[in-house]
């Protein structure tokens, strides 16, 4: 058995290197489905199969809370956390953590650095131990400011060249200098999948990091991660049950805090992966994974063409085996030995294209990826699904050819293939069936990369209710820096004057929320209504905000710097909301309560509704509330230009530095962020794009390939046709009607598929209507436009056979 295998083997690859044109040819396509499968499949292992490299995962769970008003997994908050930690009977050991940014000072210019607030428990409930120096202690997790810090590997290795001695020495952030204890392991990137920490700080730093610290003991601010490691012989739905008693334990002593409030656990994948990106990035994975799978199939079609016409020209080889003795299993395992040569050689070559292509998807990665916690390599996983999938292709594109090839009846089989008919059954052979279907495949990628193309086009024009196309903006937080509530107030002050100032610069304006990034959600009651929350948006704006941004107010005033914290709170709603609170009143005079604080606060203005947290998003309800009111350090300055706002950044930038320089400074245009934001609809376009580029050369290929063979087959019937009087026009018409059949069916069956599928992907499109004339008209129409040239030139070919040769051919 053995040796039979190493002499199909053998006789394979001298096949293979006999017949290099056949090779090549069927080698390209197969690296390029397989390398375009390995490419999606590498950033898709990435984001949702590699496990956290923690110590037995299986045994962690994190905590969520459940709220039925906000929908989702939620975090929790510091004293329900304790409760939780305290009186649980079903973890070993609970941990918190919570993602902040920090500046790296005392080294040049600040940096911007991924923080982790983490209890001292954090590493020891996960199961790892620092690759150098030591852990936090309980101790450093309570005392009031310990200034001390755990490296991320990545840091460790930038600043200190991977020195083993770092522990001991000391790094300055945010002006103040913190101890080096350890440094984390090298495969380690936290809990938060798309931030990775650079730096971890015990819990007891809070007040220095967060940029809200008076939030922390409150019940209802929903701040922080939970992680728990079961106990021996606990399961995860005894858990859940055991923490689930204790949220109802918690909603009777703290009704008004935890009303409604329960408790969920998850695994710790799953908690990791948890984002409100991630079911964008699941949809956008698999449509892109749908899209090459198809090249994957185009190409596998291709080959089979290749086979079916090469095992044509093997006929009297065949037959002479079988007349041999030779079985047709032996043959068809002979047969299916080069398939899979070359479905090895091409998925070897597919990698070297997966390697190319997983550095563009990684330049192509959204801001949201910057300080991802994972990287795209070409592990153990996207071997395996290589090889598997190159073997499996192999079967699929060699397998049928191997079987059609060796059939019995070969002197039917022959005086079949004999026959020059060019009747319209004779498309449905299985080389023509093969085309047609890649023709209907290229046809749904092409309308696919359309339908993203123009879908990215229509979301860059939408109105995203504010003038984005003068717009800059600045953030900045001054608790970096150590400073309290007056002395950041007078800093915002002076930075709205000295920016306002610059020549260029129509106005300034500060904000709490970057664009699109609105996230605050608090619970609103209505006069009359209190027991009727309402989950509502909430931003903090300083006066003149809207004047600066461009957002119209509709009703009532703007905030004004008399608006102080000894006058009655006020606020600002949006049209969205004042329809919703108040539908068919005026809302001006209107009074509301924020859940927790107990003090009402009545509504000044009506803003028009804009969007807040992605582009062309459904009207969201919100309520702005006042700077001057609500003091928080973390601030934007939106800078509305006379021309073009990215002109002015970097004087913006310097008049900001000039003020203090240890701040770090994050500054673009509006039409960035916006740029950014589009990433999903920018990334699935581009690569659909390039796939459907693939597929329409793959296509083209094949039907080319097809009609130059049946001309070959038709060389005498072409001669005799000629001899009788036909002229050259009317063989190319007749070669020429054979592709458009091929092409026509293969349309058409592509266009009903990718009708259907257009509205599977709606919801991630800015269209009005996917299924628009326009696409289903136009990209058809260049596909088969692309297929009857293919055609057109075996044509020309057909006609200028002599005649003489045509009678003679065999």
């Amino acid at each position: 058995m053995m040796s039979g295998l190493l002499d199909d083997l053998r006789y394979g690859l001298r096949g293979l290197t006999r017949n290099r044109g056949f090779a090549v040819v069927a080698l390209l396509s197969l690296a390029l489905g397989i390398g375009a499968n390995t490419s999606i499949f590498t950033l898709l292992n990435a984001l949702f199969l590699s496990p956290v490299p923690v110590h037995n995962p299986g045994q962690l769970a994190a905590v969520f809370t459940t709220d039925p008003r906000n929908p989702g997994l939620l975090p929790v908050s510091y004293p329900n956390f304790q409760e939780y930690r305290d009186h649980n009977d079903v973890f070993s050991s609970l941990l918190l953590y919570a993602p902040a940014t920090i500046n790296l000072t005392g080294r040049g210019d600040p940096q911007l650095l991924m923080a982790q607030l983490v209890s001292a428990n954090y590493f020891r409930t996960l199961g790892l131990v620092p690759l150098a120096g030591r852990d936090f202690r309980p101790e450093e997790d309570v005392a009031p400011g310990a200034a001390v810090v755990i490296l991320s590997y990545g840091l460790w290795q930038r600043l200190f060249q991977g020195n083993p001695g770092v522990t001991g020495k000391s790094i300055e952030l945010n002006g103040r200098s913190y101890a080096i204890l350890g440094v984390a392991p090298a495969n380690f990137y936290g809990l938060t999948q798309l931030n990775a920490p650079d730096v971890y700080l015990p819990f007891s730093v809070y007040p220095q990091v967060i940029p809200s610290p008076a939030m922390v003991p409150q019940r209802r601010a929903l701040l922080f991660s939970a992680v728990g490691r079961l106990k021996p012989g606990v399961a995860m739905g005894q858990a859940q049950a055991s923490l689930q008693t204790l949220a109802r334990q918690l909603e009777r002593l703290y009704p008004r805090e935890n009303l409604g409030r329960g408790v969920t656990l998850t695994t710790l994948a799953d908690a990791a992966r948890n984002s409100r990106a991630r079911p964008m990035i699941s949809r956008v994975g698999a449509l892109l994974m749908t899209i090459a799978s198809l090249v994957l199939l185009i190409a596998c079609a291709n080959v089979a063409n290749l086979l079916l016409a090469r095992a044509t020209s093997r006929q009297k080889e065949i037959a002479l085996r079988l007349a041999l003795g030779s079985t047709r299993a032996r043959l068809v395992r002979m047969l299916l030995t080069e398939s899979l040569l070359l479905s090895v050689f091409g998925g070897a070559a597919g990698l070297l294209i997966a390697r190319w292509g997983r550095d563009i998807l990684w330049v192509l990665r959204p801001p949201m990826f910057s300080h991802a916690g994972f990287r795209l390599d070409l592990d153990g996983t996207v071997l395996l699904f290589t090889l598997g999938i190159s073997v499996a292709t192999g079967l699929l594109f060699g397998l049928a050819p191997a079987l059609r090839a060796t059939r019995t009846d070969l002197a039917g089989d022959l005086k079949e293939r004999a026959a020059s008919t060019s009747s319209f059954h004779r498309h449905f052979h299985p080389r023509s069936v093969l085309v047609m279907a890649q023709i209907a495949l290229s046809l749904i990628a092409l309308i696919g990369a359309s339908l993203f193309l123009r879908s990215l086009r229509t979301a860059s024009a939408i109105d995203p209710g504010f003038d984005s196309a003068h717009l800059a903006i600045i953030a900045y937080n001054v608790t970096d820096q150590g400073y309290n509530e007056a002395r950041g107030r007078e800093f915002h002050q002076r930075a709205v004057q000295e920016v306002a100032a610059i020549p260029g610069v129509r106005s300034a304006a500060l904000a709490r929320d970057l664009p699109f990034h609105v996230a605050s959600i608090r619970t609103v009651l209505l006069d009359g209504q209190e027991a009727q929350g309402r989950a509502t948006l909430t931003s903090v704006v300083a006066p003149g905000y809207f004047q600066t941004t461009g957002i119209a107010l509709l009703r009532g005033r703007d905030f004004t710097q008399l608006d102080t914290k000894t006058t009655p709170r006020v606020v600002i709603v949006n049209q969205t909301a004042a329809n919703a609170f108040w539908p068919g009143e005026d809302p001006i005079g209107k009074r509301i309560t924020f859940a927790g604080e107990g003090l009402p606060v009545e509504v000044i203005g009506v803003a028009r509704t804009a969007n807040y947290q992605s582009v062309g998003e459904s009207p969201q309800a919100l309520v702005y509330l006042s700077l001057v009111q609500y003091y928080f350090p973390t601030a934007v300055l939106y800078i509305r230009t006379a021309g073009d706002p990215a002109a002015l950044l970097g004087a913006a930038r310097r008049q900001l530095q000039s003020l203090d320089r240890n701040f770090l400074l994050q500054a673009e245009t509006l039409e960035t962020s916006t740029h950014d934001l589009l990433w999903a609809q920018r990334l699935a376009a581009t690569l659909l794009a390039i796939f459907g580029g693939l597929a329409l050369f793959l296509s083209t290929i094949g039907i080319y390939g097809l009609i130059s063979y049946n001309v070959r087959r038709r060389t005498r019937e072409i001669g005799i046709r000629i001899a009788l009087g036909a002229t050259p026009s009317a063989v190319q018409r007749m070669v020429l009607g054979d592709g458009v059949r091929l092409v026509a069916i293969g349309v058409l069956a592509g266009s009903v598929v990718a009708f259907f599928a257009a509205g599977q992907v709606s919801e991630i499109l800015f269209l009005s209507n996917p299924r628009d004339v326009f696409t289903f008209t136009l990209v058809p129409a260049i596909l088969t436009l692309a297929a009857i040239l293919a055609c057109w030139i075996p044509a020309m070919r057909a006609t200028a056979i002599p005649t003489a040769t045509a009678l003679r051919d065999e």
